[in-house]
């Protein structure tokens, strides 16, 4: 659940809040097993959750808050085309303050690697969790031969 992680230590660091004020877990944790071999290991499948991220005491701008999740979705997630848009509820406590809740949705490979120390048994071998990073050529070229 790196993604997770990563955005509620983003919005730790923007210090709208006190960090003993910021609470996340993950909900509906799904994998669709996809078994598909790669250049450096296996592509396992796809882990699919519901990531709730909850700021306590929240006295800022909620704009700023939708701002600042949907810059970081927009430099840190690719992926988001057929996920649903971030859920925003505001609980007011008073006229300065409130508890937020943000719930969004997350997808994120899960690959491994053979590693003979590895915990994973499957088609025969033992395997290790790898983190995996996609390389997208930004550029090319397609040579064809004859007229």
């Amino acid at each position: 659940m790196i993604k997770l992680r990563a955005l509620t230590k983003y919005l730790i660091d923007t210090r709208l809040v006190l960090a003993e004020q910021v609470d996340s877990w993950p909900e509906q944790v799904n994998l669709d097993l996809i078994w598909k071999p790669g250049i450096n290991g296996m592509h396992l499948g796809d882990m699919s959750y519901s990531a709730v991220i909850v700021l306590e005491r929240f006295g800022a701008n909620p704009a700023l808050l939708m701002a600042l999740v949907g810059g970081w979705l927009e430099d840190n997630d690719d992926d988001r085309d057929d996920l649903p848009a971030p859920r925003f509820v505001i609980e007011p406590l008073d006229n300065d303050l409130a508890d937020v809740e943000l719930t969004l949705e997350f997808v994120e490979a899960q690959h491994m690697a053979e590693d003979p120390n590895g915990s994973i048994v499957a088609h025969g071998k033992t395997w290790g969790l790898v983190p995996f990073d996609l390389w997208t050529a930004e550029q090319g070229e397609v040579l064809s031969r004859g007229a």
